[in-house]
């Protein structure tokens, strides 16, 4: 494998024995610095320990200049007055966004297993809705009321009783009106201005202005992903989301410029973000990259661009379909484009994928943006083993077992076998009891 300098690296990878050096160099990267680790400890001990007093210093030295506790939580009325305020266009959009991921979340209810009744012995599983959650919502650099719908409406769907938002304030103290608006559509009014380890430490320890939720769903950058992996086992989370990441699984009929623009999408949300093309057309790296020369020229976030795609992108020109398939299955992305003439057998080969789009007129873009799946996913390669977020993640589920006489007499010789063999004897005799052997 070998690659060259310029705009963006272009690699060969020429027999699967390379794929490992290719993830190496672009894939996840493992760990994260102690310097950062422990500076989110401390800020979490501090909300934990001090409450909100924790809480408004950290906003005061990271947002804004907060008077006091009372200052965290929106007003009511914020919200319903940003919705009302939002140009015609834009609340059409956000109307279309919400009604295309309701419908597609809507599918996802989940319901009972019917019991299992067999010979006096009834078994199953139950399913209830978290009570409460806290949705984070990041803020900052951009705005992002999509992901305020995406993780507000399955919430929803599944009946969560209290969803509670927290989302960076500015100057002013308020999120983003945007932000406001979203919420006010979909009906929520628990709002804070709060970001960083500060909103993932109030919402999952607790304070007196922000009451502790049962789990913390969101994205966020690498200060709000590390208090989630520190606050896990006290509330649940949904994944520790790094920088995004689209893999191009391509075989060069995809018109240079919607390649280069689905890049340059991907590069522009951060100077980490990780775009890549892998394809079987060894002329396609190169009109990519004279096509995001072009783009770049009249990006307003190029200079983003340009450090993500020079940092963390590649152009990967690879000997066959199978390798090309090999490498995305190695790589496991967060959003996967597929870009060849029968997408779909491309797209079987590569299980590992959190999000698959599929052709030239269906870009990334379009499932951040709301068409129905969800854009809330697992990063880092733990798309191997996890999955996009949804109305799932708002439920939790029970087994029961109701065993009669006649059942239990017939299951007590063979587990008190067990219970013996593993040495605990009191599980053997809670058995004997039953049967008066004891």
């Amino acid at each position: 494998m070998a690659g060259d300098e310029g705009l963006i690296s272009r690699v060969a990878l020429m027999d699967e024995r390379e794929i490992a050096d290719m993830v190496a160099r672009l894939g996840p990267r493992s760990g994260r610095e102690r310097r950062l680790r422990e500076k989110v400890r401390r800020l979490l001990s501090d909300v934990r320990g001090r409450g909100d007093e924790g809480l408004v210093d950290q906003v005061r030295a990271f947002d804004w200049p907060c008077p006091g506790p009372e200052a965290l939580r929106v007003p009511a009325q914020a919200g319903p007055r940003a919705l009302k305020a939002l140009s015609p266009a834009l609340r059409v959009a956000l109307n279309r966004a919400a009604r295309s991921i309701r419908a597609f979340h809507r599918r996802q209810a989940w319901r009972p297993l019917p019991a299992v009744a067999s010979r006096g012995a009834s078994m199953g599983i139950q399913t209830f809705p978290l009570d409460s959650v806290g949705l984070y919502v990041p803020g900052g650099r951009a705005a992002y009321p999509s992901t305020l719908l995406m993780l507000a409406i399955p919430a929803q769907t599944a009946r969560v009783r209290r969803i509670a938002v927290a989302s960076p304030a500015g100057p002013s103290g308020l999120p983003s009106e945007v932000v406001l608006a979203a919420a006010a559509l979909v009906g929520l009014d628990e709002i804070y201005g709060l970001g960083g380890a500060a909103a993932v430490g109030a919402f999952a320890y607790g304070t007196r202005t922000v009451p502790r939720v049962d789990k913390v769903l969101g994205p966020g950058n690498t200060w709000v992903a590390e208090a989630k992996r520190q606050v896990f086992g006290d509330v649940g989370i949904d994944a520790v989301a790094g920088p995004t990441e689209l893999v191009i699984l391509s075989d060069g009929s995809c018109p240079a410029p919607f390649v280069a623009a689905d890049l340059m999408a991907q590069a522009e949300h951060d100077t980490e973000a990780s775009p890549i093309l892998l394809t079987t057309d060894p002329g396609e790296p190169a009109r990519v990259e004279q096509e995001l020369a072009r783009q770049l020229k009249g990006s307003p976030r190029a200079s983003i661009q340009r450090r993500s795609l020079k940092g963390r992108g590649a152009l990967v020109t690879c000997a066959s379909r199978e390798l090309a398939c090999a490498a995305a299955r190695a790589l496991a992305p967060e959003h996967l484009s597929v870009q060849a003439r029968r997408p779909e057998a491309w797209a079987a080969r590569v299980p590992t994928a959190a999000a698959v789009f599929l052709g030239p007129y269906t870009p990334e873009a379009a499932g951040d943006y709301g068409a129905g799946p969800n854009h809330s996913l697992p990063t880092g390669g733990a798309a191997r083993f996890s999955s996009p977020v949804g109305v799932w993640d708002f439920v939790r589920h029970r087994s029961y077992l109701r065993l009669d006489r006649r059942a239990l007499r017939e299951a007590a010789p063979w587990m008190s076998v067990l219970a013996e063999a593993e040495g605990l004897h009191g599980h053997a005799a809670s058995f004997a009891v039953r049967e008066g052997r004891s």
